[in-house]
Parts: C-alpha cells; sequence; structure tokens
C-alpha cells in the first residue's frame, strides 16, 4: 500500500466521521420526535379509558395542549406541553388530558365562565402551529390539533377542531 493510498483511507475515514457527527443531531431529533409522538398517543389512550363513562359517545377530538405560561415561554423544543381530547356537549366543551411529566389536565369550559378565540399561527416562539385558546376568568389555555409527528397540516385541521369546539361552545351542535 502506498502512501497516497493510505492518506485516501484516512481523508475518507474523516469525512466519514465528520458527516456521521453531522448527522447525529438530526438524527436524534427525528427519534426524540417519535417518541414523543408515540407519548402523546398513549396518553389519550390512557385518558379515554379512565374516562370512557363520562365520555360515553360525545364527539371526542384528539388535541394538543399548553397552558398559558408554557405558550408565552421563549425557551422550549416543542410549543405544548401534553396531549388529550376534547370533549364536545351542546354548551359546554371538556378538555381531558395530561402534561408530559404525567399531571392530568381535566378542564371544563362552558359559555359562563370562558370564551373562545382563534389565534392562528403564533410563530415565534411557537413555531409553525395554529392555536385556539379558550380564556377563563383567570387564565388562558391553547389547544391545537393533534397531526401526528409532525405539525405540518396543523391549520386547517385546527381551524376545524376550533370551528366545530367553537358551535359545540355555543349550543348550535
Amino acid at each position: 500500500m502506498s502512501n497516497d493510498d493510505a492518506q485516501t483511507i484516512v481523508i475518507i475515514v474523516i469525512f466519514l466521521i465528520a458527516l456521521a457527527l453531522f448527522f447525529i443531531p438530526f438524527i436524534g431529533f427525528f427519534i426524540y420526535v417519535f417518541f414523543q409522538n408515540s407519548k402523546r398517543k398513549r396518553i389519550r389512550e390512557r385518558v379515554l379509558a379512565a374516562n370512557q363513562q363520562l365520555v360515553g359517545t360525545k364527539r371526542c377530538l384528539p388535541v394538543r395542549y399548553a397552558s398559558e405560561p408554557r405558550f408565552k415561554s421563549w425557551f422550549k423544543i416543542f410549543p405544548w406541553e401534553g396531549a388529550g381530547v376534547l370533549v364536545l356537549a351542546p354548551g359546554s366543551s371538556l378538555f381531558l388530558g395530561e402534561t408530559n411529566s404525567g399531571n392530568s389536565v381535566v378542564l371544563q369550559f362552558a359559555p359562563g365562565n370562558s370564551t373562545i378565540n382563534w389565534i392562528g399561527k403564533s410563530p415565534f416562539p411557537n413555531g409553525a402551529v395554529s392555536w385556539f385558546q379558550f380564556t377563563t376568568t383567570t387564565e388562558k389555555h391553547f389547544f391545537s390539533s393533534e397531526t401526528g409527528a409532525f405539525v405540518f397540516g396543523s391549520h386547517r385541521s385546527t381551524k376545524e377542531i376550533f370551528d366545530e369546539a367553537s358551535r359545540s361552545f355555543t349550543g348550535q351542535v
């Protein structure tokens, strides 16, 4: 083996190592995204199983959830902090969910104690996700549609959930 062949092999090995180091963060991020997606799916399944009698035959819509502090926070990887289902009934909406840390979240919204508002895209610091909110006298709760591992298409599906929740909320089911 000549000296030029050895140098070529060393350069190729160094290039492959540099390439691997460049792609490892991207691969890690995608693994994390798919892990979070499966975690949200398990949360929804667990919440529905635990509240089946309460949910009954009412319309349930899968959503991602963010509290007001999380929504306003600047330093976060994902803008949502949990997942669950929005249960629609004439004159009210009920959110049954769980945060990523395992805390149960049960919120009931009715026209007498809250309002529903469309936000749309709030790009920074909340990514390319569309949102709507329920505002109570003391706090705001933010919701986006569950679109799977990626947020592409969240505007249309979140708007559909908002429209349906608005009709249900005002009793126009």
